[in-house]
């Protein structure tokens, strides 16, 4: 039977059957043929192999065969292993891994997989170990038989689930456990491993969630010590939570209780060591068979000592630094009101050197003093002055840092003065600046300028054109603001005087309208004292009192003794107290910063998906508690928030918000990150130490390639099988173009996040090995693949998805319904469908996804486009390009159906159009509960704005380089019942009609280059709503216009309600 199926296929083949099928439809069919086969014979040759080496062993006395005889049972593991990875593949591609039923038979291969390729022969008696892979063999066949017959009855859509449970495998494993460790001729020796950090109870809570990820994870090697991870995350939580009952007692330098606590961080990273080795397959069956039991009882032994101290019978008076991960997040108001208090008189003198009409040529005013002094916080307040603001033609501002970037700061610049974020060569991006700032009057501010000859470098890029052009520039260096200086000297800024410090501490306290109450005044001032001016030491001392709520005379007090050691000496200390009066579980948030380069913006949602990736949020509404727990951060005054412009959507005006802290803060966070072991940084040059090792993250920088070619310490990292039992994040960074040197990924089997920049390209090869990365979660990456790998279907807890495709588009159906978890995904060019694929419904089967952000997707008419965007019922963001038709059908309803979605809350639109001609859709289709449309070259119809005013929560529209008909837009009978803001940039309009109903709720209206329009619509003055008006490059008589409607609205009122920005 066999034989005439091998005979069939090779038949179809050369017949030439496949040529029908698209191309990759055609490889997938023979592959499943050829699989389908190899799942028929090889069973038939393992049993051959086993009978006929039975009745050698039997009938021969012959040293030959006996000698063959041992070969063929020398090759035997090695023939079962590659055969149960075989059907462990196909398996992950024919059966859903949450699939039940098949749970046991994907542990049984585990174990035999573990047992097969960890077997010490030298340790196992011969006779006994040729028993033992007998037995092996037995299983391997039923388990081949059981697989065969599960991908028959899915050929046949007919399962019968009773037919897969195979209950007996798992007493099969503990069966073959205990005949393992019995027959070992010697076990191996116990060691104890010693607690290598400092924070205990970091670690703890760290470790506490990664078990808990672990138990969540339908992964086959975690099921197989599943019972054993949920003994050892019980007992852990117990202990933690009985020495947190007496922290404050562990302070000492000995004593019994300290001493218990110090043998139970001893067991719990043991503990982490013996269950890691085993998910990463090191040394897997000794730590299996020996280790891990052995760990248990020490765990236990901890239990019985903590029982007999009697210390889960202590009240738990809290001490000052610890806080329930589970205590909700209260924020007073006062917590984000930003407090600038001092400097006045600095601040009047810089604005007058900034707006003196008598000084035309360019000056540089130089701001420089100690760290924290509040040197970038003055350089804001004045760049944000509304009378600097309305006097320079262009502003921008960008931080310069000590890992100074020529290209990153000529590009941000650039992007703030033009819109646009050049890729050129540094010169060529200093020529771009030149030429754009050369006619206008411009502000620039430089912040944190390390060197002389940085400042030198920058300063040439900006023209010397007498139009009273100012640069600001800080900087912790004298030296370096007088190198610069035109005609201002340098200001030094000084500490804050008493009396502006506590007016500074009172304001960050208790708020504009508080006031510190007489009882806790006395030592109010004392703590201000001991800050001796230093703004910074101040932010930070008041956020703890803010974020902990206390207002009690005892608990200043205990702060007042804490700054008794330092504040005057080293401002670290000040970072160890803020760092220290943080909960547990915002600790490991906060040294997260580390791993970002200082001064870097990172965009408040890339974080949070980023923090929830690497497991330090673990409740059911995983977008709610991370962003209480980063309200609280902000809170505590240790990291900023700023807003930016979007890169993502070029085309719009969206700024987004992003969180950055200062150097001083950073740097803490560095040294803290890595004396924890919680995260390291290594340049490519850097010397490689075994205690790099333990790092539980990543990031690599790659900046020279004969460098890397020779001593690569990414290679060394993961070629090393000891790296892979502590790391879960991943990132490598390069400086190189299309950076190659990547090794392989899949011995970094518990990374859960792994980030590789544009410049590092990932080859085909590696993209499908991804797929064995069960527990990842956060991945960003580089390639060319034309679909998302058959592999990935492994991934289903991956979370977010960044795949930045270079030019080539990637085809998202059908893996992307597969990966279960997916909320996140953003592909550089992605569509749904590959064009030559007419096999649409095939596609479409299986679950729907859970996605609730979709970006850069291609969307083309189709007969199946309506279908697919069903399958993303979750979908709240979507940024797509429709592929405008060149024939459409002939009925014109080719748009397509968004209004599926019912959840969408954001969608921005742009046009792919026909070189020529095309035809404008019939009708558009929206959801009803959208609100926030963006509109990119989308020919704007009156079926178009119908559909647009149909919208009843519609709050901001943005009509981007969009054509109006005859140039005309008459809104006059028209009601946008909810918009508040509405963005008009480079519209084909001249005439607008608008009544005073026509925007009931508008506040802010943005006109961009709307060069042919000339006047707003005065029923603008009659919108109460209405706050602002803001002009980005618009015609001076669209300008005069909004002044006269802010004129007319002053008059009416007689308030100043209506802001006019030019």
């Amino acid at each position: 039977m066999t034989v005439d199926r091998v005979t069939q296929f090779c038949f179809d083949l050369w017949t030439g059957k496949y040529k029908n099928y698209g191309y990759e439809y055609a490889v997938s069919e023979c592959s499943s043929k050829i699989t389908s086969l190899l799942i028929d014979i090889i069973p038939l040759e393992l049993e051959v192999l086993y009978i006929s080496t039975s009745k050698l062993i039997k009938e021969s006395t012959s040293k030959e065969l006996e000698g063959l005889v041992k070969q063929i049972l020398k090759a035997s593991p090695r023939i079962l292993q590659n055969y149960l990875i075989h059907l462990q593949r196909r398996m992950e591609v024919a059966v859903d891994v949450n699939y039940a039923p098949t749970q046991s038979i994907n542990v049984m291969m585990e174990f035999l997989l573990i047992f097969l390729t960890d077997m010490p022969k030298r340790f196992i008696h011969r006779e006994k170990l040729n028993d033992m892979l007998a037995h092996a063999g037995m299983l391997t066949r039923k388990i081949s038989f059981l697989v065969s017959k599960l991908l028959e009855e899915i050929s046949e859509d007919n399962i019968n689930e009773a037919d897969f449970s195979a209950p007996d495998f798992l007493q099969e494993i503990e069966q073959m456990k205990g005949d393992i460790r019995q027959i070992f001729l010697k076990a191996p020796e116990s060691s104890q491993l010693r607690f290598p950090m400092d924070d205990g109870f970091l670690f703890m809570n760290l470790l506490l969630r990664h078990l808990n990820d672990l138990l969540i994870a339908n992964v086959s090697s975690v099921t197989l010590i599943k019972k054993e991870i949920g003994m050892v995350k019980e007992i852990l939580e117990f202990l933690t939570s009985s020495f947190g009952k007496v922290r404050k007692t562990l302070d000492g330098t000995s004593g019994v209780v300290k001493d218990c606590w110090l043998h139970a961080l001893d067991v719990a990273y043991e503990a982490e060591h013996v269950i890691n080795s085993i998910l990463v397959r090191d040394k897997t069956l000794l730590h299996l068979i020996f280790s891990l039991p052995n760990v248990t009882d020490k765990i236990m032994l901890i239990v019985a000592e903590v029982t007999s101290l009697g210390l889960e019978d202590k009240n738990g008076d809290e001490p000052l630094d610890a806080k329930s991960s589970h205590e909700s997040i209260v924020l007073t108001s006062s917590s984000f009101v930003e407090v600038t208090v001092g400097h006045e008189e600095e601040e009047a003198w810089i604005i007058g050197q900034l707006l003196d009409e008598h000084e035309s040529e360019l000056d540089v005013i130089s701001i420089v003093g100690m760290p924290g002094v509040g040197k970038t916080t003055l350089a804001n307040k004045v760049y944000n002055n509304t009378l600097v603001a309305s006097h320079f033609n262009v502003r921008a501002k960008c931080t310069v840092s000590q890992k100074y970037n020529k290209s990153k700061v000529l590009q941000e610049i650039l992007q703030q003065v033009t819109g646009s974020r050049g890729k050129e060569s540094e010169d060529d991006l200093a020529e771009m600046l030149r030429v754009a700032l050369y006619d206008k009057r411009y502000l620039i501010v430089l912040d944190d300028m390390w060197d002389i000859a940085t400042g030198e470098m920058l300063m040439a890029c900006f023209p010397k054109v007498k139009r009273g052009n100012r640069i600001i520039l800080t900087s912790r260096s004298s030296k370096v603001g007088l190198q610069v200086k035109c005609h201002s000297d340098p200001l030094r800024l000084q500490l804050l005087t008493p009396e502006k410090s506590w007016d500074l501490f009172v304001k960050k306290v208790f708020g504009d309208e508080g006031s510190c109450p007489a009882e806790l005044s006395k030592v109010g001032y004392q703590i201000v004292e001991k800050c001796k001016g230093l703004p910074l030491a101040i932010v930070l001392i008041a956020g703890v009192i803010v974020r902990r709520k206390k207002k009690e005379k005892d608990f200043w007090l205990k702060i007042l003794h804490n700054l008794d050691s330092f504040i005057s000496t080293n401002i670290n200390l000040v970072m160890q107290l803020s760092y220290d009066h943080l909960p547990c579980h915002l600790k490991p948030l906060l040294l997260y910063f580390a791993t970002t380069q200082k001064s870097q913006r990172t965009p408040v949602s890339t974080l949070m998906q980023l923090w929830m990736a690497e497991g330090f949020v673990d409740h059911d509404s995983l977008e709610e508690v991370t962003q209480s727990y980063l309200d609280a951060l902000i809170s505590s005054n240790l990291i900023m928030v700023d807003h930016i412009p979007s890169e993502s959507i070029w085309w719009t005006s969206t700024m987004i918000k992003v969180c950055y802290m200062h150097d001083v803060v950073h740097d803490f966070c560095s040294v803290k990150a890595e004396k924890e072991k919680f995260f390291k940084l290594i340049n490519s040059g850097d010397p490689f130490h075994a205690s790099d090792l333990l790092q539980h993250r990543l990031t690599i920088y790659a900046d020279y390639e004969g460098e890397l070619c020779n001593k690569c310490v990414l290679c060394k990292f993961i070629k090393c099988s000891a790296a892979s039992k502590y790391l879960l994040s991943l990132s490598v960074r390069s400086s190189l173009y299309e950076y190659r040197y990547i090794h392989h990924t899949r011995q970094l089997r518990l990374l859960r996040v792994l980030q590789l920049d544009d410049f590092i390209f990932f080859e085909d090869s590696l993209m499908k090995e991804i797929g064995s990365l069960f527990h990842l979660r956060f991945l960003s990456i580089k390639t060319d693949m034309k679909a998302i790998p058959e592999s990935w279907v492994n991934l289903q807890n991956l979370e977010t998805l960044l795949i930045n495709t270079h030019y080539s588009t990637m085809v998202l159906l059908p893996r992307i319904l597969q990966l279960s978890k997916l909320k996140y995904a953003s592909v550089g060019l992605s569509s749904f469908f590959d064009e030559e694929d007419n096999i649409q419904s095939r596609i479409l089967e299986g679950e729907n996804s859970k996605l609730k952000t979709l970006s850069n997707v291609y969307i083309s008419y189709s007969q199946g486009t309506n279908d697919a965007l069903e399958k993303f019922p979750n979908l709240e963001h979507l940024d797509c390009t429709i592929m405008v038709p060149e024939c459409p059908p002939t009925h014109g309803d080719w748009f397509p159906r968004f209004d599926v979605l019912n959840k969408l809350q954001s969608l921005s639109l742009k046009y792919h159009k026909p070189q020529y001609y095309f035809c404008n859709p019939i009708e558009y289709h929206f959801p009803t509960g959208l609100k926030e449309l963006r509109l990119f070259d989308i020919p704007v119809r009156p079926v178009l704005l119908s559909a647009i005013v149909a919208l009843p929560q519609l709050e901001i529209l943005e009509i981007n380089c969009c054509d109006f008909v005859e140039d005309k837009w008459d809104a006059s009978e028209d009601i946008y019942q909810s918009l508040k803001t509405l963005r008009l940039a480079c519209p084909e309009l001249s005439e607008w009609e608008v009544d005073r109903e026509t925007f009931p709720k508008l506040e802010e209206l943005i006109l961009a280059h709307c060069e042919d329009l000339t006047e707003i619509p005065c029923a603008f003055g009659d919108i109460d709503s209405l706050k602002s008006i803001r002009f980005v490059k618009s015609e001076l008589e669209l300008g005069d216009s909004a002044m006269k409607i802010k004129k007319d609205v002053m008059d009416f009122t007689g308030e100043d309600r209506l802001h006019v920005h030019i």
